[in-house]
């Protein structure tokens, strides 16, 4: 008799050869050696930049701006300008007094449009009333 190939569905680790497996584990040692080295270099560099609370407060504005959060943006911002002018940072408390009212017009904006949208949409379901009767 004949003999018949059956074709099994295997793991890929089941069908890969030793040198193969030795492989792909290496690959994998690599892999985790360099997200190590990545992530020492990062807190090394974090570590010997000196972080002052202007330049700190500033990205966290920036990042809520940059989400479109703006009115969590103005209120940290309107704190941390009140809290510069407190502990006489003249640095910090001209860089906000500056950019404060570009993120206030800003929040405005967006209000504006959020505001004009809920309009269209309210008239579309009245024109939609009207029509129904």
């Amino acid at each position: 008799m004949a003999k018949k190939n059956r074709i099994v569905d295997y793991d890929d680790d089941a069908v890969l050869d030793k040198k193969a497996k030795r492989r792909r584990e290496k690959e994998r040692e690599r892999e985790m050696q360099l997200q190590q080295q990545r992530q020492e270099e990062i807190s090394q560099q974090r570590e010997a930049e000196p972080v002052d609370a202007g330049s700190e407060a500033m990205s966290k504005i920036a990042l809520l701006a940059q989400e479109g959060r703006w009115r969590e943006a103005v209120v940290f911002g309107r704190r941390t300008l009140e809290q510069a002018q407190q502990d006489g940072n003249e640095d910090s408390f001209l860089t906000l007094q500056v950019i404060l009212p570009k993120f206030e017009m800003s929040l405005r904006r967006q209000m504006a449009a959020a505001f004009l949208d809920k309009a269209k949409e309210m008239l579309k379901k009245e024109y939609l009333l009207d029509v129904g009767e």
